[in-house]
């Protein structure tokens, strides 16, 4: 009788959730399409589908929200075979690490050859590099400006005071031994990359096993823009710190988490999205600490766990009090954002209306933004949304959070150019990927998984040497 009581409030739960979740969407975008001028045909549709993977997404985690919310761990544990039952010549750490240096090692000399074919640099290879992959109309030129002469208050760089400052303080140390910031991005780069590999190949095997942890770090590193681990930008950086700081939660070391999570924050604005799955984890956390122990350890829990969260708090709080003391503004980085790049925080699904119409706009007109720029943008973020419906019911639910919260927040700013750069860097997006693609026992379920993993494969391999070849020929891609 209880059981049956208590299926009833779970279901009874569940309806009034999803009802809310379908309510609010509803809402949100029929106040989005009164007050929206010059709507286009294809930017409804396009808002509408992004809206409604999304908001089905969210509506299928729900169930597994309510149980992990409760204190219940629907994480079966591995078995110690699926980590390590047998001795191999090489740590499967260093393994991983080595794999994805030498990936990287790769794309350089693909690029190198597509620079030498099709746009004939005459340089040396070191010049031959440093014009592919210093692009001028990214980021890396402002990283560099910030490393060598901090963010000044003068034109015409006042600007840098947008991008926060770990990744160019890392630049400036790494100087005082080779006295080139490319070099020290490069370098840095890399051994954020090998080190990133590492964390999400333990991240994996939280939840899955071996094949299907190297495969994270495959998909990490094969997603189209996942050449920009290679260029000199602050991504390699923030993959590293973000897959470290939800390993530190999933090992339940809080402390050390809250410090990841602001190291996180002080090197891209969108770090302090990491509070959602820190806060996700801390409620489970302190209800199952309560369902062992009762209130009377409740209490301590519960102050440890906000003094951690106002420490990953410290990195935004610390780059707000730079623009204070610089500008005299706490948030002068988001005039500049409106000023120089036309930039401001709205809906997610609006701007893939702009998106769209921009498309629609360029296409056989100006193709190479029609085909470098906009089309990439949609494809990573309808597919992000895909995957994030697809893996909704098997991800753990503070990485299905922190999935919603990162497009939600970074697919939400105005003109969004950089949708396959910002997604890249999610590094729960190969999680739920690796989770698609999970082998089972059966012999069935092998052989689709083995498909699901070689169409994959294929699909983000031409992928990235398409995006590759774009960003060699100087298209727009940012």
């Amino acid at each position: 009788m209880e059981n049956k009581n208590k299926n009833k409030s779970f279901s009874a739960l569940k309806t009034v959730l999803s009802l809310l979740v379908l309510i609010a969407a509803l809402a949100v975008f029929a106040y989005w399409g009164f007050n929206k001028n010059g709507l286009t045909l294809q930017g409804v549709i396009s808002a509408a589908l992004a809206l409604g993977i999304f908001a089905l997404a969210v509506i299928l985690l729900i169930p597994k929200a309510i149980r992990f919310f409760s204190g219940e761990d629907t994480s079966a544990p591995r078995p110690i075979g699926d980590r390590s039952s047998k001795r191999e010549r090489l740590h499967p750490i260093l393994g991983v690490m080595l794999s994805v240096l030498a990936a990287r090692v790769l794309v350089v000399i693909i690029a190198y050859i597509m620079g030498r074919v099709f746009r004939g640099y005459p340089g040396s290879i070191f010049s031959t590099m440093r014009d592919i992959w210093l692009k001028l109309d990214t980021d890396a030129p402002h990283y560099f400006s910030i490393a060598e002469y901090g963010y000044p208050t003068e034109p015409p760089l006042m600007y840098t005071i947008v991008f926060l400052p770990l990744f160019p303080m890392l630049i400036r140390a790494f100087n005082l031994i080779f006295a080139d910031s490319f070099v020290s991005a490069m370098i840095i780069n890399t051994l954020c990359s090998c080190g990133a590999a590492a964390v999400i190949y333990e991240l994996a095997l939280c939840d899955m096993g071996r094949r299907s942890a190297r495969l994270a770090v495959l998909f990490t590193f094969m997603l189209p823009a996942a050449i920009f681990f290679i260029a000199p930008m602050s991504e390699p950086l923030f993959l590293l710190l973000s897959a470290s700081t939800l390993l530190a939660l999933r090992r339940e070391k809080f402390w050390l988490a809250a410090v990841l999570g602001a190291l996180a924050s002080f090197t891209r604005s969108v770090g302090i999205i990491m509070i959602v799955p820190f806060a996700a984890e801390a409620v489970a956390y302190a209800v199952r600490t309560a369902k062992r122990g009762g209130s009377k350890a409740l209490g301590g829990v519960i102050v440890k766990l906000i003094a951690c969260c106002l420490i990953m708090c410290l990195g935004t709080f610390a780059y707000l009090l730079i623009n204070k003391l610089i500008w005299g503004d706490w948030f002068k980085f988001m005039e500049f954002q409106r000023e120089i790049w036309y930039q401001k925080l709205t809906l997610f699904f609006e701007t893939t209306a702009t998106q769209m119409d921009q498309l629609f706009m360029t296409f056989g007109v100006k193709n190479e933004s029609a085909l470098g720029l906009w089309l990439p943008n949609l494809l990573f973020v309808f597919g992000a949304l895909a995957v994030f419906v697809a893996s909704a019911r098997t991800l753990r639910t503070s990485y299905s959070l922190y999935f919603a919260a990162y497009i939600a927040v970074t697919c939400g700013a105005s003109w969004l150019l950089s949708a396959p750069r910002y997604l890249t860097a999610l590094v729960v997006l190969p999680l739920a990927l690796a989770h698609l693609c999970e082998s089972r026992d059966d012999g069935v379920a092998l052989a689709r998984a083995r498909a699901k993993t070689a169409a994959v494969t294929v699909i983000l391999c031409i992928g990235q040497i398409l995006y590759l070849l774009m960003y060699v020929l100087d298209y727009s891609i940012y």
